[in-house]
């Protein structure tokens, strides 16, 4: 293996930004990122990969380029690795999906002294190569003991079906996820999208990195979010060499801390603010035990500021009286009228009403959920009694935007 890789008179060097794990509180590994600089030419700028890469474009060598430059990140990591940390390395798709390679690209490493499983692959799931081919490449580097990962996964062609044919170890998320200005997108970001896209993600075998982390509010989302591992200006920009991770690790102690107490004070305030609903869902389900209409059984949780309806279901889970709509009931929209009318639905499969009949005489509350006769976010308490000789079980559906704003706010 050459000393240096040099080409069209530019010589290529490795810079490394690292890749911190959030639980561990600690570097995991770096990712090599390509540079150039023009031979004998000590006072010009470096040569970003974009550029480098344009060139290679024009030039019709970008497969060329992009092998140097693999040979130039192993030669650079031999000298600074350490044992127990990744090497994430960029590949092409076209060279990674190049027969043959992954057992070449092995040999390379270990000549360079490192292991295959010291390495992640990095590539970019593009949809302009079959995803089969993608996805044997992807089993052809495990097998040598590469890792691999998926590259900005949420921009471009990205698509949820690829990713799971394809099965990587790590999938990096596109630092548009994370960079979000408008604050009322970013809290539904926070709150929603995220965490269920980094579940699905976990619940598929992969482990997930957040891209762009550049303020405080990026690495709360991230951690908020439970990313497993976090890269960005905010706690190392790319460097020669290794540099010191203390500040990057306070900071993900500040987070963590920060994140500990919002959750905390937002557990407790929800708790107050579904209190009343609650108490007034078990006071609705006494009165219907005795006998009592649901209008009056459900007068004074109807009129709490969140309620959005009050139903009723027998034992199959189908509504035994009308529904009764509350002081947040939403105008019907014409568009949602072929899911508006909820009345000769069945509703046993709910999460809710399975917990509800589990636990008789218990409040019930869900998760947050779309609800599909409302189309909005909804949360439902629920509680199952007895009303004559059958079971119901009695429920009442809350506007959760309504409730998770009011739950931001502190309570003095």
């Amino acid at each position: 293996m050459r000393r240096a890789e040099v080409v069209d008179g530019i010589t290529l060097s490795t810079h490394v930004q690292p890749i911190f794990s959030l639980s561990h509180q600690r570097e995991i590994g770096y990712e090599a990122l390509l540079r150039g600089k023009k031979v004998a030419s000590d006072d010009e700028p470096l040569i970003g990969p974009f550029d480098l890469f344009g060139r290679a474009i024009v030039a019709g060598t970008v497969v060329e380029l992009d092998r140097l430059s693999h040979l130039t990140h192993l030669r650079s990591a031999a000298g600074f690795l350490p044992s127990a940390q990744w090497l994430f390395v960029n590949m092409n798709p076209a060279t990674f999906t190049d027969p043959g390679y992954a057992r070449e690209f092995a040999q390379h490493t270990r000549d360079a002294g490192l292991a295959p499983e010291q390495l992640v692959i990095e590539v970019l799931e593009s949809g302009g190569i079959d995803v089969e081919r993608i996805a044997g490449a992807t089993r052809a580097f495990r097998a040598e003991g590469f890792l691999v990962a998926v590259d900005d996964f949420g921009a471009g062609h990205s698509n949820v079906d690829r990713l799971l044919t394809m099965r990587p170890d790590i999938v990096k998320l596109d630092r548009s996820l994370i960079r979000v200005q408008n604050a009322q997108k970013r809290a539904h970001l926070s709150d929603w999208v995220l965490p269920k896209l980094v579940d699905l993600l976990h619940q598929s075998g992969m482990f997930v990195v957040a891209e762009g982390i550049e303020t405080r509010e990026d690495l709360l989302l991230a951690a908020r979010a439970n990313v497993d591992f976090v890269q960005g200006y905010l706690l190392g920009k790319p460097s020669e060499g290794l540099m010191p991770g203390g500040a990057a690790t306070a900071l993900i102690e500040e987070a963590f801390d920060t994140l500990a107490q919002t959750r905390r004070t937002e557990r407790l305030t929800r708790d107050l603010l579904l209190m009343p609903y609650r108490a007034g869902l078990a006071q609705a389900a006494r009165r219907l035990a005795g006998g009592a209409s649901g209008e009056s059984a459900c007068a004074e949780i109807l009129a709490l500021p969140s309620t959005v309806s009050c139903f009723f279901l027998d034992e199959a889970g189908r509504e035994f009286m009308p529904a009764l709509p509350g002081v947040c009931a939403k105008r019907r929209s014409e568009r949602f009228a072929p899911i508006a009318d909820p009345s000769r639905g069945r509703w046993d499969n709910r999460s809710y009403f399975v917990d509800a009949c589990a636990q008789p005489q218990q409040v019930i509350t869900s998760a947050p959920y779309l609800s599909v006769t409302g189309t909005s976010l909804c949360v439902t308490l629920a509680i199952a009694t007895r009303r004559g000789e059958r079971t119901i079980v009695a429920g009442v559906d809350l506007d959760w935007r309504r409730l998770a704003e009011a739950a931001r706010t502190p309570l003095p």
